[in-house]
């Protein structure tokens, strides 16, 4: 079998020929694909929806690039969900170092998460390291002194940027960029149309968890209230949808049978409501709802793109740690501790006072970069890189 066809169709058995037979490494650079773009994980299957967000819009801009993971079982799921792009695996270092010797001509590598084994690809010291993301959120988690490792980082809109700014160390040598939020691009088009005219009069309500955290101090989670607040709220909705976080009762155990308790509660009213599946596209729930309910997260950015109310559940006496920027979420969502306190929002803006609609469209460039994103941004930086 020719030896690029090996390299592209069966990777596994190109390497273990190259490892059992040194002398074999060497090919013909002339008939490799030029692979230019490396799109990069380190995460298990989970990194699945990390590189979901990103590989639609690779092969949109019509470059050469490759995906590149860390865990088998997300490589035989990405080979199936994706035949037709070239997917990699390496368990060591020494198999990635390999790889790499067989890519001439790759410029850019392109990381939508921080992890440990970054650092196998990150000393390549000719190849441009480019941190894109998953979301876009306030969490401390955005911003701290890994970053440093990159090139560049490819922000959404200013946001993220001015939390580097605002960080309170020294950040100089890495790039930041603005390239928009391509995965919400057809939602940012649909939001032109005002919320309560969407779904011919229709209040479509979207919740979405995050989980409990590794510890009580970020357990940010509105869960263990949510339903109280569905039996005040549910006659005010003609449907809800939900989508908890996957990795609910992970701390908490209490919380696993959460989705259980919902649906037998929800059932019980008589109302219109889904529980979607934790590989549910969220994009999907957010383009047929038009009212948001909210944990700390990037979730809360991805809403922000529909241009409608978003109710955020921030919990008192937490001590909550938050990067910052010239707009915090009690600027352009309805923030609230207790049920009593998002009842009643919700009540005012459903009766005609949206008296935060200026200052979301207002976040939805400063944060989503809505401008960057319609005029495809990142596509546009993508071929350049090529060039």
């Amino acid at each position: 079998m020719n030896k690029w066809i090996q390299f592209k169709e069966q990777p596994l058995r190109f390497l273990k020929d190259i490892m059992l037979k040194p002398k074999r490494v060497e090919m013909n650079y002339s008939s490799l694909s030029p692979y230019t773009h490396l799109l990069y994980t380190g995460e298990n299957i989970t990194g699945f929806n990390h590189l979901n967000l990103w590989i639609p819009h690779f092969i949109e801009a019509n470059i050469d690039f490759l995906v590149f993971v860390r865990n088998l079982k997300l490589f035989h799921f990405l080979k199936k969900e994706y035949p037709h792009i070239t997917v990699l695996f390496a368990k060591s270092q020494t198999e990635l170092d390999v790889y790499l010797q067989q890519l001439p001509f790759l410029k850019a590598c392109f990381y939508p998460s921080n992890t440990g084994k970054n650092l196998h690809l990150l000393h390549f010291n000719h190849l441009k390291h480019i941190f894109i993301g998953h979301g876009d959120s306030d969490k401390t988690a955005s911003v701290h002194k890994y970053f440093r490792v990159y090139d560049e980082n490819w922000t959404a809109g200013e946001a993220h940027i001015d939390r580097f700014r605002n960080a309170g160390f020294n950040f100089l040598g890495l790039e930041n960029i603005r390239v928009g939020r391509p995965n919400l691009k057809e939602i940012l088009e649909l939001s032109e149309v005002a919320w309560q005219e969407r779904f011919e009069g229709k209040i479509n309500l979207l919740y979405l968890s995050t989980w409990e955290g590794v510890v009580f101090e970020h357990d940010y989670t509105s869960v263990s209230m949510i339903n109280t607040a569905f039996n005040n709220i549910y006659t005010t909705f003609d449907e809800i949808n939900i989508k908890l976080h996957p990795w609910i009762g992970r701390r908490e155990s209490n919380l696993l049978n959460t989705s259980k308790v919902l649906e037998k509660s929800l059932k019980e009213k008589n109302i219109k409501f889904s529980i979607a599946s934790k590989d549910t596209n969220i994009n999907i729930l957010i383009k047929k709802s038009n009212i948001f309910i909210c944990d700390i997260s990037a979730v809360v950015t991805d809403c922000l793109a529909a241009n409608a109310p978003i109710f955020v559940y921030i919990p008192k006496n937490k001590g909550i740690k938050l990067s910052k920027s010239k707009m915090g979420y009690e600027d352009y969502t309805y923030v609230f501790s207790t049920v009593d306190e998002l009842v009643t929002k919700i009540d005012t803006v459903l009766g005609g006072n949206d008296y935060l609609r200026e200052k979301r469209e207002e976040a939805m460039q400063y944060i989503l970069g809505k401008e960057e994103t319609l005029q495809n941004q990142f596509t546009k930086q993508l071929i350049n890189i090529k060039n």
